[in-house]
């Protein structure tokens, strides 16, 4: 399909950041830390559409190939809500999707809707990546705009407040051209800060070359934004390579080496809401700059690029992370196959929890009582159409759960 060969195709050239289902397993035997739950997992992706015939054709039509588990978040009922970025093309059922049990096994249900989640919609989800659900119950989305790695329609690049108990819209923010470049923009992850009102997006601006990286502050209450740190040396690609279980990420290219090159990634925002984190996934470094100075839309660009902090150099590259209450990071740790914490009280990071099936841990996520919850998808595998849909080693997509008694940042 030449939606595929689109999306395949960017991967090639290294700019992308990327770009039957099973009941929930036992726990893993753990390396480190604390034990690591499966509590749903999918060798192909299922949905539950309502519609026997479309489901039908998902599966006739191998659509399930096109499809990658990204995001995981839970709500404080415990209902686990996934996105599904429409990388492979329009033809993905839904971007944003609620995990329901149908006949033992779990399923993607289209949400808020199937008409929001309807590719022909032009108030609908396009592509969505990163999300989060903040303490008021509002599940803030991301919708990335890009289908298949195209060009962004006016509108399809947006932030929505989604109010999860009332079940309806509060907030939409349409990003303009200054927010974000139509052509170039990978907006990747958010998080709320709801103390000061205002939401921090990253873009990884991985469909051009040069990258065009960069951050996002989002004033909830004036319902305006800002792009900031439009800077290569703080959001932009470090040079970096890495491998997973001893394979390079991508693979090589007309005979080649070939490399992956993603700008800022990885967002969290320290308990006390004081300071941004984030890291370039194809680099080590954990940046950090003061929320005051984000949040103050008078202070220049050249203001925020000397303020701009190295708090450390990671032992891995990290997709996802975020933070408890008490300032502790935790990041995902794609070279070691797990998770890495930074410890509030010294700054020392180190491997948190690691084990071999925790191939490409992507996001991370708080859920009632101080769980964490973390996605591995193999990302690496299904950029490079590696994916084994029929009988992998290990089930390509999981969400695991992990026991940690932290109160999330999000928390009062």
């Amino acid at each position: 399909m030449r939606c595929t060969r689109t999306f395949r195709n960017l991967a090639a050239l290294g700019l992308l950041a990327i770009a039957g289902t099973t009941m929930a397993a036992g726990p893993l035997t753990k390396k480190s830390g604390p034990q690591p739950v499966v509590v749903a997992e999918w060798t192909r992706l299922s949905f539950d559409l309502g519609d026997a015939a479309a489901e039908k054709a998902y599966d006739d039509q191998q659509i399930y190939k096109k499809v990658l588990l990204q995001g995981a978040k839970v709500g404080a009922d415990g209902t686990i809500y996934v996105s599904t970025a429409r990388w492979g093309g329009p033809e993905v059922p839904a971007t944003l999707s609620k995990l329901v049990r149908r006949n033992g096994a779990w399923k993607l249900q289209p949400f808020p809707s199937k008409a929001m989640n309807d590719i022909n919609n032009p108030r609908g989800l396009k592509a969505v990546l990163g999300f989060e659900i903040d303490r008021h119950g509002v599940m803030w989305i991301l919708d990335q705009g890009h289908v298949a790695g195209a060009p962004s329609r006016p509108g399809d690049e947006k932030l929505i407040a989604w109010d999860l108990k009332n079940d309806q819209e509060v907030a939409r923010y349409e990003f303009t051209d200054a927010d974000s470049d139509k052509k170039c923009s990978f907006l990747n992850d958010v998080v709320i800060d709801n103390d000061n009102g205002f939401a921090y997006i990253t873009d990884s601006g991985i469909f051009c070359d040069p990258l065009k990286g960069g951050l996002i502050v989002y004033d909830i209450h004036k319902n305006q934004a800002k792009r900031v740190l439009s800077a290569p040396e703080w959001v932009g690609d470090e040079n970096f390579s890495f491998q997973i279980h001893g394979r390079d990420v991508l693979k090589p290219k007309d005979g080649r080496p070939n490399r992956m090159r993603t700008g800022a990634d990885g967002i969290a925002l320290s308990g006390d809401k004081q300071t941004l984190y984030w890291t370039n996934l194809t680099g080590n470094r954990l940046l950090k700059l003061p929320t005051a100075m984000l949040r103050d839309f008078y202070k220049t660009e050249d203001e925020l690029r000397q303020a701009v902090k190295v708090d450390a150099i990671l032992p891995s590259n990290t997709d996802g992370m975020t933070a408890d209450r008490a300032g502790n990071l935790y990041l995902s740790a794609l070279m070691l196959n797990g998770i890495m914490k930074r410890d509030s009280k010294t700054g020392a990071i180190t491997p948190w929890v690691t084990h071999d099936e925790m191939s490409w841990v992507d996001t991370l996520s708080w859920g009632p009582g101080g769980s964490l919850y973390a996605v591995s998808n193999h990302l690496h595998l299904w950029v490079d159409g590696d994916m084994d849909f029929d009988r992998p080693a290990v089930p390509n997509f999981r969400i695991y759960k992990m026991d940690v008694g932290a109160k999330p940042y999000t928390s009062q």
